[in-house]
Order: C-alpha cells, then structure tokens, then sequence
C-alpha cells in the first residue's frame, strides 16, 4: 500500500514537476520581456515627446508677438531643428534641449 518511502518518491516527483513548471514558465516570460525591449530599444520616450511637442506649439504661438528681426532668428533656428529632428540626425533629447534654448530666446527678449 502506502509507506513512507512511496509517499516521500511521490512528493520528490511532484516537486521535481513543480520546479520544471516553474523554470519553463520563468524562461518564456525572459524571452517576452527581451523581445518586448528590443521592439522598444529605439523610441522616444513618451513624456520628453510631449514636451517637445508642447515647447513647439508655445514657440510658434509667440512667434508672432516677437520682434521682427528677432522674429526672423528664432524662427529660421526653429525650423532648421525641426528639420535635423524629422531628417533624425539628432536626438529626441537634443531637439528638446534646442527648443529649450529657443524657448529662453524668445522670452528674453
């Protein structure tokens, strides 16, 4: 019937099942999460997006309030970085920065 070694082998084979289980679940959840982070490696990070979209509707609504020549300046320095931002030769994080810097010019003066 039932002895102790029989119900000790039972629990060892039911262990042993478990932790196979477990290592096999753990592993294929590694491979999603790794999958899921290279799909992301190259995106721009939502919130600095936002910003960046946000500081461009701020400049172009006080370009038309600025002075003209100085008018002229930011506005050609604008377009010229959205311009490398779109073409990609700069960052997300560069391109915030520049409007960052535009943002100081324009309230400066």
């Amino acid at each position: 019937m039932f002895t102790i070694n029989n119900i000790i082998i039972g629990f060892a084979a039911i262990g042993m099942v478990g932790i196979i289980a477990i290592t096999v679940y753990l592993s294929r959840q590694h491979k999603k999460v790794n999958h899921i982070m290279k799909l992301n490696k190259n995106v721009a990070p939502l919130l600095l997006q936002q910003s960046a979209h946000h500081k461009f509707n701020a400049i172009r609504s006080k370009l038309p309030h600025a002075a003209e020549e100085h008018h002229q300046k930011i506005k050609t320095n604008l377009d010229t970085l959205v311009t490398q931002y779109r073409n990609q030769t700069i960052c997300i994080k560069t391109y915030n920065q520049g409007l960052d810097q535009l943002m100081k010019q324009l309230n400066a003066k």
